[in-house]
């Protein structure tokens, strides 16, 4: 990710408040396609009654049921999710692929060194973030389960709201409800997405230039790849994070492979993609609302600079 003018702390501060600044703009832009596919992976749940969907009847039904707003239900937390999560994973990942690479510089950083940053970055941005995407499968879950009668109302009024409950119901580990697959879906993700997108966007700058066509090509191939790399461990977080108890007082699924094992032994191995096109078709336009806004941001910034220094 290029850098500002600013050096040392400086250097990393201004970063995490752009990335942060630019993740949350590019989370609200594409937040109804995350909506869509994580009820789309909530449909095998055992408590799930209904018809099932497939993308486009899913947001449908939702706009349908839940009114335009349905599609934003859990956007808060989503948003200040990204201020932890891509702050830390953003920069994380150039201190932590230079730790990998020893004295090469960046341009040269072998392939397993990116992946080694990228799952590195993101498992450990994710493990900082995760209560507030708990908050956000639960809030994004919430909706359906009103609109089959298992909910009078959703359980939480927003952010604030959910962490009062969730922390006098079921103390701070509550917090922590399949952190597992959500630590394991952000260390592929970022393997795929962060990996793919610096070696995609060194081979195709060559023939592009650095522009906007050569960031779109790079976030629709890292896009592809990070989605293929993560959704099971997604559809996994999905429901752990959103399942309810059972009649008999037990939960559904006791951990990530007991999840993909009643998954497949249910539904069929393809149920741990559910979610994929519409996972792939959020990480491309997230992407580019998130590179170009950070460029933008950081010229701007660099302008307001220059003008305090001659002023």
């Amino acid at each position: 990710m290029p850098g500002g003018e600013a050096k040392g702390f400086a250097a990393i501060a201004q970063k995490f408040v752009l990335t942060g600044t630019s993740s949350m703009m590019a989370e609200g832009a594409t937040f109804p396609i995350d909506i869509t596919k994580t009820r789309l992976q909530l449909q095998g749940q055992p408590d799930f009654v209904g018809t099932k969907h497939g993308f486009v009847g899913m947001m449908g039904n939702i706009m349908k049921n839940e009114g335009i707003g349905g599609l934003y239900a859990g956007v808060t937390p989503a948003i200040a999710r990204h201020i932890p999560y891509t702050g830390f994973r953003a920069i994380g990942y150039e201190y932590i692929r230079a730790f990998f690479c020893g004295d090469k510089p960046k341009e040269q950083a072998p392939l397993l060194a990116k992946m080694a940053a990228g799952m590195t970055a993101g498992g450990i941005g994710q493990a900082i973030a995760v209560p507030c995407d708990l908050i956000k499968v639960r809030m994004q879950g919430d909706g359906r389960l009103v609109a089959a009668g298992k909910l009078d109302k959703p359980r939480y009024t927003g952010l604030f709201d959910a962490f009062t409950k969730i922390k006098a119901e079921a103390g701070i580990g509550g917090f922590y409800a399949g952190c597992s697959p959500a630590i394991l879906r952000a260390a592929l993700v970022n393997l795929g997405e962060l990996t793919t997108y610096d070696s995609a966007k060194k081979a195709i700058v060559v023939y592009t230039g650095d522009n906007l066509k050569c960031h779109l090509a790079s976030a629709i191939c890292s896009g592809f790849v990070a989605s293929l790399c993560s959704t099971p461990a997604d559809v996994a977080k999905s429901r752990i994070m959103g399942q309810a108890k059972l009649p008999d007082g037990t939960m559904p699924y006791n951990g990530t492979f007991d999840c993909w094992a009643k998954v497949v032994r249910n539904e069929g191995p393809l149920a741990l993609y559910k979610g994929f096109v519409p996972g792939w078709l959020r990480l491309g336009p997230w992407q580019l609302v998130f590179w170009v806004s950070y460029e933008q941001l950081r010229i701007m910034l660099s302008c307001v600079r220059d003008i305090s220094r001659e002023s």
